[in-house]
């Protein structure tokens, strides 16, 4: 059995698709999608039972969130890591929200407003995630980054509360939690 470098860090969980290849975009891997949302990213059927970055991104979460070190070890780690601060977001702001409904309206105009990129100031994840080199690029994650984000915001609101409608106090309690100790303004 071979030891981990840093014994004493507990190792976060990384992305099953580093191994994958993909197209990049700021060294975000961009895999394919159950979406519907238009976007750069290819698109899996939406019935699919294979797990997309999304599925993975969410099923993660909780467990990521506790971590305060994240190695990259690969593009969709730097993906799981936009995904993960994003969830992140959308919990503190639907945290008092009654039902799925209301949740879905609050996170509606998030998901689709703008939204800061790599290399702006106010970046979170500074050169975890480099800026874009050119304009083409900068459009390109722009349009990458808004398919995320909405499909984050369908599928998570999904999986956050109940089949009653009320919010699931075991994905609430997460909203408090910073994961690498930084959150999106």
């Amino acid at each position: 059995m071979r030891c981990h470098p840093h014994r004493y860090l507990q190792p976060a969980y990384h992305s099953a698709f580093n191994d994958k290849d993909a197209a990049q975009l700021c060294g975000m891997a961009m895999l394919p999608l159950k979406t519907r949302v238009r976007g750069p990213a290819p698109q899996l059927d939406v019935a699919s039972a294979e797990d997309d970055q999304i599925d993975e991104a969410i099923r993660l979460f909780r467990a990521n969130v506790l971590f305060r070190n994240f190695e990259v070890l690969g593009a969709a780690d730097r993906t799981l890591i936009y995904l993960t601060l994003l969830i992140h977001q959308y919990l503190k702001k639907v945290e008092k929200a009654p039902s799925k409904a209301e949740a879905l309206r609050l996170l509606t105009p998030l998901a689709t407003g703008p939204h800061l990129l790599p290399g702006e100031p106010a970046w979170p994840l500074g050169t975890l995630v480099p800026a874009p080199k050119s304009a083409v690029e900068t459009e390109s994650l722009r349009s990458f980054l808004k398919q995320l984000r909405e499909t984050l915001a369908a599928r998570l609101v999904d999986r956050i509360f109940n089949a009653d409608g009320s919010p699931n106090k075991f994905w609430m309690m997460f909203s408090k939690r910073k994961f690498l100790n930084k959150e999106f303004p």
